[in-house]
């Protein structure tokens, strides 16, 4: 079984594969961590491990794993199925890159692309050579509604909704307007660009916030909200 660790900048992810086959995941805090990863590996035969942060390294962790396992930190130097064409990979978050490993996975010799959005919304494209050729990075959805009540004297931060009317009839239903739906619209936009560029290209949502878009998307793009964990899970079946 594989144990799979993905640190993010707002949640840990664990994972549990049994070779392609996703199991279960939970959300945990990152100080209680250790903790978790102890009592996983007591209760299940953990044969391969990967660790994947994005906050850098967290040594007691590496050396618990690697005590208990066949472990594997992933960096851009960490040998991958695909190949990256990224012109600066040592500054490639290593979520776009899990992404991008998956995206080829699902759709080999396919053009797809991935829009993850959670802290940022992240566009990466896998070419149908298999070559990664990179993306965009934009405000996420909480940044956006933090901006406005930020850098205004007025506007309340507010929590996102479903369902926003198109217009808003008042403060709180035009900022919600605004906001949902403006990036509705860029996604929208960034898909019908590249749709012009690459034929038959295949659209994956995921991330922490793509529920807020997977109704509106429904009928053309694929939801897979583990793409990130499935990625990392290829990269070990890959250097296992």
């Amino acid at each position: 079984m594989h144990l799979i660790i993905d640190i993010g900048n707002t949640q840990t992810k664990i994972a549990l594969f049994e070779q392609n086959s996703f199991i279960s995941h939970q959300f945990v805090e990152t100080p209680e961590l250790k903790t978790q990863l102890e009592q996983i590996l007591v209760n299940h035969s953990i044969t391969a491990s990967i660790l994947s942060s994005v906050v850098g390294s967290l040594p007691e962790i590496e050396l618990l794993l690697a005590s208990k396992t066949k472990s594997f930190i992933f960096n851009h130097k960490t040998p991958i199925p695909i190949t990256n064409k990224y012109l600066t990979p040592k500054t490639l978050g290593l979520d776009r890159l899990a992404n991008a490993i998956a995206l080829s996975k699902q759709f080999p010799r396919q053009n797809a692309m991935s829009i993850d959005i959670g802290t940022c919304i992240k566009f990466d494209f896998v070419s149908q050579k298999g070559h990664y050729l990179g993306g965009s990075i934009s405000l996420g959805l909480l940044m956006r509604y933090q901006a406005l009540s930020f850098y205004t004297a007025k506007l309340p931060e507010l929590n996102p909704i479903e369902n926003p009317l198109l217009i808003g009839t008042n403060t709180q239903k035009s900022i919600h307007s605004g906001v949902l739906l403006g990036m509705q619209s860029e996604i929208e936009g960034i898909i019908s660009r590249y749709s012009v560029q690459y034929s038959e290209l295949k659209v994956v949502l995921t991330g922490g916030d793509h529920n807020y878009f997977a109704e509106a998307f429904k009928n053309s793009i694929f939801a897979r909200p583990n793409l990130t964990l499935e990625g990392l899970n290829e990269v070990l079946l890959f250097n296992e």
